[in-house]
């Protein structure tokens, strides 16, 4: 495929001028914005609030990096990046420099709302937080009376104070729990688990030789990997990317290969093919740490580089070059499973065709590979959860294979809502999550919201979600808050907490005390789980070394090492069923599922139709970063990509408006003309096209992708699997 390199600035310098353009222009208008506000009767004079530099943990994104809060006369004027937290490497990026507006934008929620025109109107009026919280409580009392526990689902995302929000459900007697984990990374967790026993993290400082599908490191970023992956220590550092589409992480790799979309475990079929062939295998490893090599010898017999090349587009030459040189750098060499990749109904059996790859090179639990998360152990919060009779198995059980108990299936759970089999489920609790958003198929969340009796979210924001919810409560920002002490686990665990950088402003709260709230008036029983404060509750975790909280205030981390531990799993029990890596699953044969890996070659288009694959910026954060004021200055909207082969057939010019149509919708988009895609493919980024007009910002800007999304499934996580979707583009 022909690539025309785009002229202008690079990468490197473009990120470094979004950054600090985003800190200066937050510094001039929040100043500004907060004395306009300062008037107002509901924010804290600013005598009341002193200049100091606050250790805490960002709220952008899952990464949870240290930062420095530079509080001056009151106002959070700067956020650094905290030395002492290494994941980070002592930088911050542009949303963690623009967090200061999730404080200060005129878009947050201040006060406890309740809806009063027709949901999505966004009609709301102010309520006091007794109001409020008695309706929220009269609903669930009312919906557990005619529906039982089960009849009310709590919807939850990420975050220091999840766990109070979890730990409410759980005393509300409801099984119905839905995480964000189905959206992204579950199969992943389910392929690497059923081979190695647990999710391991790739060590991208050390390793020679990287092997990245899809996973887009230089704009889906992960820390350190995003930064370690082009600045590591590896010797021969090589990385090798493949995408149907020139990302940004590609302008960084050594080679890219715009492979055809679903077609990454032919690409991997055939390295292990050549990698056992030419017995470049770590021999004495396979056969002390894995079981079941014996069956995969003669299941790849057929998967050679001649054979993959037809499918994935790559050439058998260089598949069998790139085997040999991933052998070579072993074990320092990774195949990095990322959070996304192709993104098929066939994800989890790709994930384990990864997994078998890095452990055929002895790559397990070793400097520059493929090493298992430890943690630092927090005393748990123990409590009692009241006793309900005739409680349902969850909603969606057994719908999936290996369904997570805690995180379930967004797309077999709104399945069956809506077919309400095998019972009602007619309340919505959600903390922090925004499926209108983040969730294919939008149409079929909607029906799935009209035929709720009650919504409530508790966010920071008018999202597409809380517009279309009967009452919000507004929770304090993260830099408002006072959190729980955090495991961040890894390579090198370390753990964090959030300090208040400002007292929380207008009329919002932190989620313990929303939670605890609630509890009382639902009775003594459930008000017993939350009888303590955030204080206690911290000093609870860290009962047995005190000296965490004094590490905690004066670095903001704590780690228990200075330097990660290799090899503590080599000669011990894995938590797998035969307690080794299990290249033949044992336990999916028990099940009915392919035990090694079978390639299923992904369905083609109709004619003149283009496969939509998705992705992410370095600028947002799934769907809760676009109105962010400051981001918005660098990524107002979100293009189309069409190939420029394509775009000259169609007589379509860059900048253009089109429409983009699927089976679902037709979604009205500004096009980009690029050659850094493949022509059989569109592309189009998340966080636009929303509902909600409170997201002043960016509401018309853009299209939305859970519109046009079909929610296909990966049968055996029940994760989204969301590349099927084919589409046409036609001018508007």
């Amino acid at each position: 495929m022909t690539l025309k390199p785009s002229k202008g600035i690079s990468r490197r310098k473009f990120m470094l001028l979004s950054a600090c353009a985003a800190v200066g222009f937050g510094t001039m208008s929040i100043g500004k914005r907060f004395q306009a506000l300062a008037a107002s009767k509901d924010i804290i004079p600013l005598s009341d609030l002193g200049n100091r530099d606050v250790f805490t943990t960002c709220g952008m994104c899952v990464n949870k990096c240290g930062v420095i809060a530079r509080v001056r006369n009151g106002v959070i004027e700067k956020l650094d990046p905290n030395p002492y937290f290494l994941k980070s490497r002592s930088m911050l990026c542009a949303r963690g420099n623009a967090g200061v507006d999730s404080v200060y934008s005129p878009d947050r929620l201040k006060y406890p709302m309740i809806r009063t025109g027709q949901r999505g109107e966004g009609k709301f009026r102010r309520a006091s937080w007794d109001e409020a919280l008695d309706l929220v409580v009269k609903n669930l009392s009312d919906l557990a009376e005619k529906y039982g526990r089960a009849g009310t689902v709590f919807v939850s995302s990420e975050e220091f104070q999840e766990h109070f929000f979890t730990t409410f459900a759980e005393c509300y007697g409801s099984p119905n729990t839905l995480r964000h984990p189905s959206l992204c990374l579950s199969s992943n967790i389910q392929g690497f688990g059923a081979t190695f026993g647990t999710n391991p993290t790739p060590d991208v400082l050390n390793t020679d030789y990287i092997i990245m599908s899809g996973a887009n490191r230089s704009e889906a970023l992960i820390t350190p990997d995003s930064i370690d992956m082009l600045t590591g220590s590896g010797g021969r550092r090589k990385l090798v990317y493949l995408d149907p589409r020139f990302t940004k992480t590609a302008a960084k790799a050594d080679e890219w290969f715009p492979i055809r979309p679903g077609t990454d475990m032919a690409f991997i079929l055939a390295m292990i093919h050549v990698i056992v062939k030419e017995n470049l295998y770590d021999r004495k490893f396979v056969e002390e740490q894995t079981e079941g090599f014996d069956k995969l010898v003669p299941h790849i017999e057929a998967y050679s580089p001649e054979w993959a090349a037809a499918k994935c587009e790559i050439p058998a030459e260089d598949i069998r070059r790139i085997a040999r040189e991933f052998a070579m750098a072993a074990p320092k060499a990774v195949y990095y499973q990322g959070r996304r990749s192709s993104f098929f109904d066939n994800d989890t059996q790709m994930r384990r065709a990864m997994a078998i790859l890095n452990a055929i090179i002895g790559n397990w639990d070793k400097i520059g590979g493929m090493v298992p998360n430890s943690q630092i152990p927090l005393e748990g919060h123990e409590f009692v959860a009241p006793f309900y009779e005739d409680i349902p198995e969850r909603l969606e059980a057994n719908a999936a294979t290996y369904l997570s108990e805690k995180d379930g299936s967004w797309k077999y759970f709104r399945d069956r809502v809506l077919e309400q089999k095998p019972y009602p489920v007619k309340g919505m609790m959600i903390y922090k999550q925004n499926p209108l958003v983040s969730v294919a198929n939008r149409e079929k969340t909607l029906k799935m919201m009209e035929q709720m009796e009650f919504i409530c979210t508790i966010d920071i924001t008018m999202n597409d979600t809380a517009c279309y919810s009967d009452v919000l409560l507004p929770e304090a920002t993260y830099l408002e808050r006072e959190d729980p002490i955090e495991s961040l686990g890894g390579i090198h665990p370390v753990l964090v907490w959030r300090e208040p950088c400002i007292k929380p402003m207008y009329e919002s709260r932190p989620n313990l005390w929303i939670m605890q709230e609630l509890a009382k008036r639902m009775g003594d029983e459930m008000s017993a789980s939350f009888n303590y404060t955030m204080q206690e509750y911290r000093e609870h975790q860290v009962k047995n070394n005190p000296e965490i909280l004094k590490a905690l205030k004066e670095k903001g981390v704590y780690y228990e090492k200075d330097t990660p531990t290799y090899g503590q799993t080599i000669g011990k029990k894995l938590k797998t069923k035969s307690g080794k890596i299990e290249i033949f699953s044992q336990k999916y044969a028990d099940k009915g599922l392919d035990p090694l890996p079978v390639y299923k070659h992904p369905e083609s288009g109709p004619a003149g139709q283009y496969r939509l694959i998705l992705g992410r910026t370095a600028y947002m954060t799934h769907g809760t970063t676009a109105n962010n004021a400051f981001l918005f200055d660098i990524m107002s909207e979100n293009h189309i990509w069409l190939h420029t082969s394509e775009a000259m057939k169609k007589g379509l010019k860059d900048g253009q408006m089109v429409k983009v149509k699927s089976p679902l919708t037709t979604e009205s988009l500004r096009l980009l003309i690029t050659e850094k895609i493949r022509p059989d493919c569109v592309y189009l980024s998340h966080g636009f096209g929303v509902l909600s007009k409170g997201q002043r910002l960016i509401f018309g800007k853009g299209g939305s992708d859970a519109a046009l999304v079909e929610d296909f499934v990966e049968p055996i996580s029940g994760n989204m699997a969301m590349h099927h979707t084919f589409v046409e583009v036609t001018a508007a």
